[in-house]
């Protein structure tokens, strides 16, 4: 598991939120089949949704107001393994699924915590496929529902539809991956109407002025100014009119973040004050480098975006790279194959939007990665294979403003990130980006493995 998946779940710990991809469960004893039926409920929910995290070891505090806090394991619940953890799933799961354990100890506290990655990417639904009385039903078939997130049977025509369009899309990328070796086409537009352009370019530059303000909130020292460097990303939905509402436009987004590749939210958000999307102007806006935010903080941790009516999506966030962890220094290199995941992220969350805002839209996208100057490639998946004659010269890189449509990156994802990237990866000297290595990241992604 990599530096961003540990962040994830270090950020669980220190501020214990649910979400649509994130369950949080007591401490289970697994010998008992009631909590077999509990855990395994919750991971059919998820395979069904698009794949998630199930942290076990939060619960809620009766004594205070319910919220969600940390407890350490109790004595009489061992510790758990994948044996334990895959038949508990499995004896209910049709098909069986392949859950992923983890374990991660509280910053503060010490205490171990358990976690149970569930992939997405089903090519069916999932059922339960026996039932325990009042935890959990034979041939039903569970998926995650927002707001308080839950696991429960789908029951309107359009939750129906999203799990079966998504078991449609996996069968559909299984198909295309088989294709891929006899088409090699160019999918890219790079050839945008200047006045859609310059558009474009403005929105980013007024949003990165916006986050410039807020770091007006911080120390000059503070991590969250991103002093050794960040990647943004902007899009523009053409093809689409502005919505009526701010609360309209924050129901399209929450509902784009609901599916993910990888479980990666790029348009997350806290469920704090501070952290929830808060107008400005014309536009919603988050910042999550608040310094009244958790304090174990990093440059990943401080990422900025705003959305307009219009369509205009800005993202802006620091390098995992940059928070110390593999014993990296700090602004020396930049992962190989991370980026080309969270770009896969950036773009099919801008395909969801998309799909969302209209029939015959088209995404008008671009991005820039600065304080790559000295930065030199390496692989976080073999952290001892280095390239440090891959060195980029170049403080800040620009990927050309491009247009792709929501299908093309639905149907061929590997081919449009590989194209999009590789100019990026050229600047570290010369770097020859292999569509092999795309093909290989997005399908980690997919896993959950990052």
């Amino acid at each position: 598991m990599s530096d961003i998946q540990q962040q994830r779940r270090i950020a669980i710990l220190t501020n214990p939120t649910e979400t649509r991809s994130i369950e949080c469960k007591s401490w289970l004893d697994l010998s008992d089949n009631k909590n077999k039926a509990k855990l395994a409920k919750a991971a059919i929910a998820m395979a069904n949704s698009g794949g998630g995290t199930i942290a076990l070891g939060i619960s809620e505090d009766e004594t205070n107001g319910k919220k969600l806090v940390c407890k350490p394991r109790p004595s009489d619940v061992a510790r758990y393994n994948d044996d334990a953890v895959g038949s508990a799933i499995n004896k209910y799961a049709e098909p069986e699924l392949e859950p992923q354990l983890v374990f991660e100890n509280h910053p503060d506290t010490g205490d171990e915590h358990a976690f149970v990655e569930i992939a997405g990417g089903m090519q069916q639904p999932v059922f339960a496929k026996k039932q325990f009385d009042g935890e959990i039903d034979k041939l039903v078939c569970y998926i995650r529902k927002p707001g308080p997130p839950r696991s429960e049977v789908p029951h309107t025509a359009q939750e129906w539809s999203e799990l079966l369009n998504r078991c449609v899309r996996a069968n559909s990328d299984r198909m295309l991956d088989s294709i891929r070796t006899i088409f090699d086409g160019r999918l890219l537009d790079t050839t945008p109407a200047k006045s859609e352009e310059d558009k474009l370019l403005e929105f980013m530059a007024a949003s990165k002025s916006r986050w410039q303000e807020r770091l007006d909130e911080v120390d000059k020292d503070d991590v969250a100014r991103l002093h050794l460097g960040y990647w943004t990303a902007g899009f523009s939905i053409l093809g689409t009119e502005p919505r009526s509402t701010l609360n309209e436009l924050k129901d399209i987004i929450d509902s784009a973040r609901r599916v993910n590749l990888g479980g990666y939210d790029p348009f997350e958000y806290g469920h704090r004050s501070a952290d929830e999307p808060s107008p400005a102007g014309d536009a919603l806006e988050v910042w999550l480098g608040n310094p009244n935010a958790a304090s174990w903080r990093t440059a990943f941790d401080c990422k900025f975006w705003r959305a307009t009516r219009a369509g205009n999506f800005y993202f802006l966030e620091g390098y995992f790279e940059d928070g110390g962890f593999r014993d990296l220094e700090p602004g020396r290199f930049y992962d190989i194959s991370s980026s080309i995941k969270l770009y896969g992220e950036i773009l099919f969350f801008a395909g969801r939007i998309g799909r969302l805002l209209g029939e015959n839209t088209e995404i008008l996208i671009f991005s820039e990665v600065t304080g790559t100057a000295g930065r030199s490639l390496y692989s976080k998946r073999l952290p001892w294979l280095r390239y440090d004659n891959k060195v980029c010269r170049a403080p800040l890189i620009q990927l050309k403003p491009t247009r792709i449509r929501p299908q093309q990156i639905e149907d061929n994802l590997v081919e449009v990130l590989f194209e999009f990237l590789s100019p990026l990866y050229e600047q570290f000297n010369l770097y020859k980006l292999e569509r092999q290595l795309v093909a290989v990241e997005i399908d980690r992604l997919k896993k959950r493995d990052w």
